[in-house]
């Protein structure tokens, strides 16, 4: 994060190692959809009466590859994303493997907060605070893989704040 954004007081808040996992499970999901249909195109391009045999022995280095690409990716996208709290002035978001964004949310500029869960989220205690914000091209952005209690509280701390900028 940059100087100027990290001065003060900041809170880093804390991204749970579970997060790396989930990343990397979706972007290995992703790579297994793009390679296998690839693999079946480029196959049938090869030879419109190809054996299935063939596609069997793509199977296990298509789920191989996508495994190491899958693993690769979230890796890099658990390093490069973070986030940071400025009490009583707003947050700061980093994300981005390949091209990088780091977004500064005021808390004046908060309409409301939600906290959501996927299936694995729940399984692993971990929670996204969604943050809808007024007068912006993006009207929301999400702190992803805070402890669920972590989550809370933060909603918590940020919700009479939201209010009191509105009143």
């Amino acid at each position: 994060m940059s100087d100027e954004l990290e001065g003060g007081a900041a809170q880093v808040l804390g991204k749970m190692r579970t997060l790396r996992t989930l990343w990397q499970l979706r972007a290995a999901l992703a790579c297994a959809v793009v390679l296998s249909g690839l693999s079946v195109l480029g196959l049938s391009l090869i030879d419109e009466s190809w054996p299935w045999t063939w596609l069997a022995g793509t199977a296990l280095p298509v789920l191989l590859g996508s495994l190491g690409l899958g693993a690769v990716y979230g890796a890099w996208r658990y390093q490069a994303y973070g986030a940071a709290l400025h009490p009583g002035e707003g947050l700061v978001l980093r994300r981005g493997v390949w091209w990088r964004t780091e977004s500064w949310v005021p808390i004046a500029r908060l309409q409301h907060l939600d906290l959501q869960q996927s299936p694995l989220e729940r399984l692993w205690g971990m929670a996204r605070l969604v943050l809808h914000t007024a007068g912006q091209h993006d009207h929301k952005t999400a702190v992803h893989g805070l402890p669920l209690a972590e989550a809370q509280a933060l909603r918590a701390s940020l919700m009479p704040r939201v209010q009191g900028h509105h009143e």
